[in-house]
């Protein structure tokens, strides 16, 4: 148990908690303080608005992932009587060795059940086996299953038709109509998409009326170029919605059926062994896409592990981090891009958080320490694909790992600028594909390479001579201050963007990957 300020901030993720945490130590507001006898779990007593105090306690029976309990109405955790337990241990008060209430120690024993039987789950996918269950009982949940998918993809699809009469009805009136008046008709109908289990398609139906709202207030003339970007997203996204949830349908109908005629299922959900065509599309669509996370699916991480989507004991350093404020989904997205040493992979991690619940929500931050993962979850999707984890170890980078980070890098660039079109080319795909790319040399240049036209550009070559143009926005503009020894022969972490105006494919720098440091233009 090693709690400092930079623990306690991080643990807490709320500058708020941490301040009136830290007030309620320093005033003496706990009746009472106590540690077990092994050490590993503070709990105590805390004066609150009430007459009985707050029973408050942080368990670091698992030290890389402490749980913070208290009895008070806040929602937010941990509370500002959890982290005030925490400064008055980095206060040097005295703790009163006592046993572990009897809440708390059955808490843990369930908490140690879940975890063994989440081992077993982890050490049987990574052997390829399956544990096995009654089938009585396997029969009969996936029975329950069934009847839940199946009605709500019934209701998916009712709000995707409805979404397709919002969108064909926005595009009839124009989209240079889109003033007040009917920015609050058309955002009082999109709410209605809440109840129908399709935040994804939601959140882009609003992304095309703030787009067409912003459109009008161009100061340089109407441009609608983003807003007809964000309709072909929502038609393509619209028309694969459809296609897939009328197979998941037709699928779960089927074996509706057959739970009728006391078929049971088998792995693949069929009643022999051989899957149907309409299987075979839902599987595909659902394993090796991203159309269900569009929709506003949220998967389950032991989903993701029965289906083989994780990485055995992954290596990860963070490359970039950034606060994206989205507007369409109400919410900030903590973004991480990390490089993955086991791999080579690049993935990002993203931390929601609603505007309306901003106090309850721990926010990540940058991390510069390096992360051992036992299970990395990996979701489907395109480059970056998207993961999480359980739990992981910290510890300090090393000149090897950076040595890894560094080999990643491609050499190539050429193929690097094949596969981000091959992969923008989709309209469901990820416009902003990030790769490694080991750098041979940078030029600046006035001339008009690549479609720019006289404006001074830095361009990143390979060792064949092939370039691509840098977009140097907010602390990106560092690139220019880079020494020799920086730049040449190290990997640069990009992220690719395409203008839609004029069609130029560029790059925004993440960082660079030195021999001796991680120099990072986001964080």
């Amino acid at each position: 148990m090693n709690i400092t300020e930079d623990f306690i901030a991080q643990f807490t993720g709320n500058p708020s908690a941490v301040t009136n945490g830290r007030q309620l130590a320093s005033k003496g507001s706990f009746v009472s303080l106590n540690i077990n006898r092994e050490g590993d779990l503070l709990f105590g007593n805390c004066a609150g608005s009430g007459k009985t105090p707050y029973a408050c306690s942080v368990d670091f029976s698992d030290a890389v992932k402490p749980i913070p309990r208290c009895s008070c109405p806040s929602r937010q955790i941990p509370c500002k009587h959890t982290v005030g337990l925490l400064f008055c241990k980095l206060q040097g008060k005295k703790f009163t060795e006592a046993d572990v209430p009897e809440d708390i120690a059955g808490k843990r024993n369930k908490i140690q059940q879940r975890e063994e039987k989440k081992a077993e789950k982890e050490k049987a996918a990574v052997e390829g086996r399956e544990i096995p269950e009654d089938p009585r009982k396997a029969a009969a949940n996936a029975k329950t299953k069934n009847t839940a998918v199946l009605k709500k993809c019934r209701v998916q699809l009712e709000g995707i038709s409805l979404a397709e009469k919002i969108l064909h009805n926005l595009i009839l009136i124009g989209l240079h109509s889109m003033d007040r008046k009917n920015q609050e008709l058309y955002t009082n109908q999109v709410k209605e998409l809440g109840n129908y289990y399709i935040e994804g398609i939601q959140t882009s139906l609003n992304a095309v009326i703030l787009s067409a709202v912003e459109a009008q207030k161009g100061s340089g003339g109407q441009d609608f170029t983003e807003t007809i970007g964000n309709v072909n997203y929502l038609y393509a996204l619209l028309k694969k919605s459809r296609g897939h949830t009328e197979n998941k349908i037709a699928f779960y109908e089927e074996l509706a059926a057959r739970f009728k005629e006391n078929v049971v299922p088998d792995a693949d959900g069929n009643g022999d062994a051989a899957e149907t065509d309409t299987a075979k599309a839902v599987r595909e669509a659902r394993l090796h896409s991203s159309i269900e996370e569009q929709m506003g699916y949220v998967w389950k991480l032991a989903e993701l592990l029965e289906e083989g989507f994780f990485v055995k004991d992954a290596e990860l350093m963070q490359v970039g981090f950034e606060v994206i404020e989205d507007e369409a989904s109400r919410q900030f997205i903590d973004e991480g891009i990390w490089i993955c040493l086991t791999n080579g992979q690049i993935y990002r991690t993203q931390n929601l958080r609603p505007f309306k619940a901003l106090k309850h929500i721990h926010a990540d931050d940058s991390l510069f320490s390096f992360l051992r993962i036992g299970m990395l979850y990996v979701y489907p999707g395109d480059n970056p694909s998207r993961v999480r984890w359980d739990a992981c170890e910290y510890r300090t980078l090393s000149a090897e790992d950076l040595e890894k980070a560094r080999a990643s890098g491609a050499g190539d660039f050429a193929e690097v600028i094949k596969a981000v079109k091959n992969q923008i080319r989709s309209p469901l795909a990820c416009k902003n594909p990030v790769f490694a790319l080991k750098a041979d040399r940078f030029m600046v240049s006035r001339e008009a390479v690549y479609g720019t036209s006289g404006e001074e550009v830095v361009y990143v070559f390979d060792g064949k001579g092939t370039g691509i143009p840098l977009k140097l926005i907010n602390f990106g503009c560092l690139v220019r201050e880079l020494s020799r020894e920086q730049a040449e022969g190290n990997t640069l972490i990009v992220r690719f963007a395409q203008d839609m105006k004029t069609d130029i494919l560029s790059a925004y720098p993440l960082a660079m990957i030195t021999r001796e440091q991680v120099l990072r233009f986001t964080y």
